[in-house]
């Protein structure tokens, strides 16, 4: 409901003389999608053509507000008050997009309501948004000297139980909402035939705006900008909540740059006796932004939210709307039949890991997405090299810094390839290129190989290094000497068996909380051993890791600092890493893990399936 985020931002409202419930068209209509020649708004419109299980739906105006593309099925259509524009999911009818604009001014007035106070204490100052639902002013509270944002619903809409019912849900809704990055809900009520709404006003511009006058957005403010949003809708998710409309028109920026999410009025419960109200067959959402289930009538859980909100970060990233059709039907189609493509393939520039997160938040099948915002939300934050809101507060500005001093993404790869052809002879380049540097590899295997044939004897199995036996294993943990995290499982690390593994407690983040500097493993070799190398056989990569040698065993509780200096380290380790060093003859090694890496679950956790020592050849 683009009236609530448009209201909390304090952007531009109603025109002297607009009647309530009527939009500018000079302000509403979005902008942010190709519009191809020859489109509604250069010709008279034609109705779209039917797709199945679309063709049925319909813009209601009055029920979820102003956003173009917004979508609810309503068999009545949009009431007389309420525009259409053509960005709307609508039959359009033959009516002229931008009807509702008055063909002359007319006379400055008050906007609607004519009185300068709701509920005897919110002062209105002045309007700052208005839809077909309702109109939305900054005022100030008097009882606590603050100012706030008042959403008033409009008299046509006043009188209607159903609109009624769903403006005080979606105060109900946010209410139960106690996040930083959510949009607060101070008060509701009644004043005569007056229903409003109090909320939090954000001074700063909406990520539409934003995207509007930059484009593309640096990768790493993409990242913070997207936990922020992610963990907001977490917290929606954990009170049973799916907001239905993640938008960047729903995304705002505070001064301070901290992101709030606003506009939880189309959240449908998902557990208890209000979960029933939203009528099956009913599409809620926009149309470049609604999930594949939304539309196909389909059971609509927190990986609905995690699918729009890939969207817009895919937008962000790539400075493209991800679904681009002739009409705003067109568009919300797409999804039911393609994949969207990863961000990398379209920019080249965008990181390989903040790439895969955007791609599985974005699967056309549900089942491979992020199952909630708090797990998306955790697998942004390892992008994040600074605090969130550092971040995203040069969105803010009108003159952003110079992309160098943004500090870099960690561990960010530095891209293999380029962007995509341009044009079919560039193609045809790439191509032909890659062919003849085929033709080049094969010729230097072949010679290669005859090469060592004729001059070298095979290696055999008296070069290959010896392999020490592990005379014991057992977990290393500082805070529990006498146990550690699964110690039962931990002889796998050394029983031969790849397929067998130990892993450490899940975690909530990759540091391993607050208490504890790292987790790790005590190998003993039984006597002085010369070993020369370690091989890792991991269940999953992306551990940071250091080791460590001594021919004396200190006492656990001293921890790592007693082994003394480190012999080797390696940070975001792939599967399978092998450690090579100087010859080292001791008894005792430890491993020692100072950084996880996410499982399947959204959980931070160590898995290792077998080590292996080797001495010399």
């Amino acid at each position: 409901m683009d009236v609530l985020g448009s209201a909390v931002q304090g952007s531009q409202g109603d025109q002297p003389g607009r009647r309530p419930g009527t939009v500018d068209a000079s302000s509403d209509v979005r902008t942010d999608e190709p519009t191809p020649a020859g489109s509604p708004r250069d010709l008279e419109p034609e109705a779209p053509t039917p797709i199945p299980d679309l063709d049925e739906l319909d813009t209601d105006p009055g029920a979820q507000g102003t956003d173009p593309g917004e979508v609810v099925t309503d068999p009545g259509g949009p009431g007389d008050d309420d525009p259409v524009t053509d960005d709307e999911i609508t039959d359009l009818g033959g009516t002229a997009p931008g009807a509702a604009r008055a063909s002359t001014p007319t006379p400055p007035h008050r906007a609607w309501p004519e009185r300068t106070h709701v509920g005897e204490r919110y002062k209105l100052e002045e309007p700052i948004a208005s839809g077909g639902a309702a109109i939305v002013w900054r005022a100030t509270d008097e009882s606590l000297a603050r100012t706030v944002a008042v959403k008033l619903l409009h008299p046509h809409h006043a009188t209607d139980p159903t609109v009624v019912e769903r403006f005080e849900r979606e105060s109900r809704a946010a209410a139960q909402l106690n996040h930083p990055n959510v949009v607060r809900i101070y008060d509701t009520g009644r004043d005569g035939d007056l229903v409003y709404l109090v909320m939090e006003h954000v001074d700063g511009p909406s990520l539409r705006d934003v995207m509007r006058r930059e484009g593309r957005i640096e990768p790493t403010v993409v990242a913070a900008l997207g936990e922020q949003v992610a963990a907001a809708l977490g917290e929606a998710h954990v009170h049973g909540l799916v907001h239905r409309d993640v938008k960047p028109a729903n995304i705002l920026l505070a001064s301070d740059g901290t992101v709030k999410v606003t506009d939880f009025g189309i959240a449908k419960a998902l557990t208890g006796s209000d979960a029933t109200l939203t009528t099956p067959g009913t599409v809620v959402g926009t149309a470049a932004y609604v999930a594949p289930e939304q539309l196909e009538d389909g059971e609509i859980d927190a990986r609905a939210d995690v699918y729009a909100l890939g969207v817009v970060l895919h937008e962000c990233l790539t400075g493209r709307p991800a679904f681009s059709g002739d009409t705003p039907t067109a568009t919300a189609a797409m999804r039911l039949t393609h994949e969207l493509l990863p961000p990398r393939q379209l920019v080249a520039d965008v990181p390989r890991n903040l790439d895969e997160v955007v791609a599985r938040a974005t699967r056309r099948d549900r089942t491979d997405r992020y199952e909630d915002g708090a797990t998306l939300s955790a697998a942004l934050a390892h992008l994040v090299p600074a605090k969130p809101h550092e971040l995203s507060v040069t969105l803010v500005d009108d003159n952003p810094p110079d992309p160098e001093a943004i500090p870099a993404m960690p561990r960010e790869e530095r891209p293999f390839s380029g962007p995509m052809p341009a044009s079919r002879r560039e193609y045809a380049r790439r191509l032909a290129a890659a062919a003849l540097a085929g033709i080049v590899l094969a010729l230097v295997a072949v010679f290669g190989f005859e090469a060592l044939r004729s001059g070298t004897q095979a290696q055999d199995s008296g070069l290959q290094p010896e392999v020490w036996p592990i005379a014991e294993v057992e977990v290393f943990d500082p805070t529990d000497p006498e146990g550690g995290d699964n110690a039962d499982e931990v002889r796998f690390v050394s029983d031969g068996d790849p397929q067998t593994s130990w892993s450490t407690a899940p975690y909530p983040d990759a540091d391993l909380g607050d208490d504890r500097e790292g987790i790790g493993v005590v190998f003993d070799l039984g006597e002085l051993r010369e070993v020369r190398g370690l091989d890792l056989n991991l269940v999953r990569g992306g551990l940071d890791v250091e080791l460590y040698a001594t021919s004396d065993r200190p006492d656990t509780a001293l921890g790592p600092e007693a082994w003394g200096e480190v012999r080797h380290l390696q940070s975001n380790t792939i599967q399978s890493p092998q450690f090579r060093f100087n010859a080292t003859e001791e008894r005792y090694w430890l491993l020692w893990v100072t950084g996880l890496s996410a499982s399947s679950t959204g959980e931070f956790t160590a898995e290792i399936a077998e080590v292996t020592f080797l001495g010399p050849s």
